[in-house]
């Protein structure tokens, strides 16, 4: 699995590993720079403090017992070149080449030597550089050591401190493995972390949204199923009275029930849909520029025929293209829904006027209709979601205008009732404003 606390865990312990070897290892060289200083200078006093005495013992036939390999040689040579001393070895270094500080190969390992001429004597300090390079490697031994017994300290500090670090994000991973589709509680957004707050509000932004889905989908199911009872109760009727029917009068008039049952069940199943689609909480959909002036014509068109069997004078003007940027299919919705109910509502004769218009920050829809009107305490409540009015004969659902006044909301619109001409019929007044609205921010705005 891959895990964040491994991760950090492996970094972190594998740096250190690295700044360790990185510190020996610096060590050693500072260590072997000064420790070669050192013992250059010790080679430089040998060979001073031996220039003062005045003769020196035969060379040695053979190495005594504590004689090594590594001590330092001592040669002396006479103002004839001959070797006269040697403090150790059988087989001398070889003479330097100049005076001072040099290095020089003998038996294919590194000598460093020092070379002082005086009174017609030449002598010789050498050294191997084995002992300088073992000191060097203790001092940097030493140096580091401590870090391999704190090392496992240092490990178990480090994965307490990622543990502890990552606390907070356990338990925002239990908060959300807590919770379920039918309990969708924010997450605590106390006490957090800067790094982990984001996520946490980012989450609990998408929990609100899934659970206004939920409410829309659980209220639309609920809406559908008490509505949708009585129009298939009376088709259910009716297709019992057509199965009875004796003559054919009956069965012509069980048919026309029968189909207008059905009409009636599509048309509370389409406006269930639209009313779900321009809810508040719905999803925002892509934005469009839409033509209202032209939008209007194309529903006064679609609805000629209906107001025509009625009687009633349909019509729509504009004082000119009139564009807003919003949702095309909510915007279609709230315009037809307007038509459609003062068309239902106005009597045989009558007039329904559709006017587009707009000033210099909205775009207005004017829609005035000669029917009985709405009285003044009733107008906010025919927006509530299957209100219909005490004594009304025309058809409908209750729908209509909880559709109108969602797609205004969604588009940061206000709505208005009021009575049209003379004092006569309906008359509601929409104002949609110019600029793109953000439809997720819309919710509480725009009132009835």
């Amino acid at each position: 699995m891959n895990s964040i606390s491994r991760r950090l865990l492996a970094l972190l312990l594998g740096a250190l590993t690295v700044a360790a070897l990185l510190a020996g290892a610096s060590t050693y060289l500072k260590a072997r720079v000064e420790v070669n200083e050192l013992f250059d200078y010790q080679l430089l006093q040998m060979a001073l403090s031996l220039r003062d005495q005045k003769s020196f013992e035969q060379r040695p036939t053979a190495a005594s017992d504590y004689e090594k390999e590594d001590d330092v040689t001592i040669q002396v040579w006479n103002s004839a070149g001959a070797l006269i001393y040697v403090s150790i070895h059988d087989a001398p270094l070889p003479r330097a080449t100049h005076a001072g500080l040099q290095t020089v190969i003998f038996r294919n390992a590194e000598w460093r030597t020092f070379l002082l001429t005086d009174q017609g004597r030449t002598i010789q300090v050498s050294q191997p550089f084995k002992p300088r390079q073992e000191m060097s490697f203790i001092f940097a031994l030493r140096t580091i050591m401590p870090l391999f017994f704190i090392f496992p300290a240092l490990a178990l500090t480090i994965w307490f401190a990622v543990r502890y670090t990552l606390k907070p994000l356990t338990k925002v991973a239990d908060g959300v493995t807590r919770l379920s589709p039918s309990s969708l509680e924010p997450l605590p957004e106390t006490n957090l972390p800067a790094e982990i707050l984001p996520l946490v509000q980012r989450l609990n932004f998408l929990f609100e949204q899934l659970s206004r889905a939920f409410d829309i989908q659980k209220r639309f199911v609920a809406d559908a199923a008490h509505e949708l009872r009585t129009p298939l109760t009376a088709v259910k009727l009716q297709v019992r009275i057509l199965e009875r029917s004796a003559s054919e009068d009956e069965r012509i008039e069980a048919l026309e029930r029968l189909r207008l049952g059905v009409d009636r069940a599509a048309r509370l199943v389409g406006q269930l849909l639209a009313l779900a689609r321009v809810e508040p909480e719905a999803p925002p959909v892509p934005l469009m520029e839409v033509s209202l002036n032209r939008l209007a014509e194309e529903i006064i068109v679609e609805q000629t025929r209906i107001a025509a069997e009625k009687g009633i004078n349909l019509g729509t003007s504009a004082d000119g293209p009139v564009s807003v940027v919003g949702e095309p299919d909510a915007l279609r919705a709230m315009i037809s829904n307007l038509v459609d109910n003062a068309i239902r509502y106005t009597l045989p004769g009558g007039t329904v006027d559709v006017t587009v218009r707009q000033n210099e920050l909205a775009a207005i829809i004017d829609v005035a209709d000669t029917g009985p009107g709405i009285p003044p305490e009733e107008r906010v409540r025919v927006f509530d979601r299957f209100y219909r009015r005490q004594g009304s004969d025309a058809a409908g659902c209750g729908l209509g205008l909880a559709i109108v006044k969602y797609a205004v909301k969604r588009h940061g619109g206000t709505i208005m009732l009021g009575e049209a001409a003379e004092g006569k019929g309906l008359r509601v007044i929409i104002e949609i404003p110019l600029h793109p609205f953000n439809s997720r921010h819309a919710q509480g705005q725009g009132s009835p």
